[in-house]
């Protein structure tokens, strides 16, 4: 009986031994809940712990540009306008400028129609401009027809003492459209002259379709318009070796100029 008894001491203690270990195995692991093991944990650091990293934002810095670098800029864009207009520009016909007439003709002597083409080179005058480029009322071209040449002496002479034409035909210029403003320095331009064609004391307005080549200070082209014999009352001529004349006369000023 006492043997018995020993026995199961030895036992309680073994039992108790093995509780005290699992106890202090339990507390040794830290806690976790089981609630949600798919959530990370976060750990959350102060303010001021000196593992914090800051890290640097990148940015394009774009200048602002200061009051006074937008007056100058806007100053040196009006002085650049103000030095292109001029309180008056002149452009002035060279005497090397031409004009012509030209009138188809039917000859006897040959067997297709031709151009008849009478020409002289004593043509002058200018075009005044104002700031805005509007044509002055004094801008006159003025040609001598006295000096009209072809290669027909019989028609020369007709046109000097029996078409009418008189000594002298002017364009006085009204209105110029197209034309590029202020004038460039280099290019082509197509512009039309409206003027009143003055021939022997007639005037009508004309409209002049007119090629500019800008060199720098100069100026060259061709304008041309189309009148009719009745519109300034003037004589065909009356030959035998003539057979027909076209109703219509082409006019051309072919000229170079100054920009003053």
């Amino acid at each position: 009986m006492k043997t018995k008894n020993i026995s199961n001491f030895l036992l309680i203690n073994f039992l108790l031994g093995i509780l005290l270990v699992s106890c202090s195995e339990i507390d040794s692991n830290p806690q976790v809940s089981t609630a949600d093991q798919s959530e990370p944990v976060s750990t959350i650091l102060p303010l001021n712990s000196p593992l914090e990293t800051v890290i640097p934002t990148v940015e394009k810095i774009i200048p602002t540009p200061t009051i006074d670098v937008v007056i100058a800029d806007q100053s040196s864009q009006i002085e650049e306008i103000a030095s292109k207009l001029q309180d008056n520009i002149e452009i002035s016909i060279d005497p090397s400028s031409k004009a012509r007439y030209k009138i188809g003709e039917e000859l006897v002597r040959l067997p297709l129609p031709i151009t008849a083409t009478g020409e002289t080179g004593s043509v002058s005058g200018s075009i005044y401009l104002d700031k805005t480029g509007k044509v002055s009322n004094q801008s006159n071209i003025l040609v001598d027809v006295t000096a009209l040449k072809s290669d027909e002496d019989r028609r020369d002479r007709w046109v000097l003492r029996n078409s009418g034409i008189g000594q002298e035909v002017s364009l006085q210029i009204q209105q110029i459209s197209g034309l590029p403003w202020p004038l460039p320095d280099d290019g082509t331009e197509t512009i039309e002259i409206i003027g009143d064609l003055t021939i022997s004391g007639i005037s009508k307005t004309t409209q002049w379709e007119t090629d500019l080549i800008f060199n720098a200070s100069e100026v060259s082209g061709l304008g041309s318009t189309v009148i009719t014999w009745d519109e300034f009352n003037l004589s065909k001529p009356t030959f035998p070796f003539i057979i027909s004349l076209e109703d219509e006369i082409t006019l051309e000023i072919e000229f170079l100029a100054y920009i003053y």
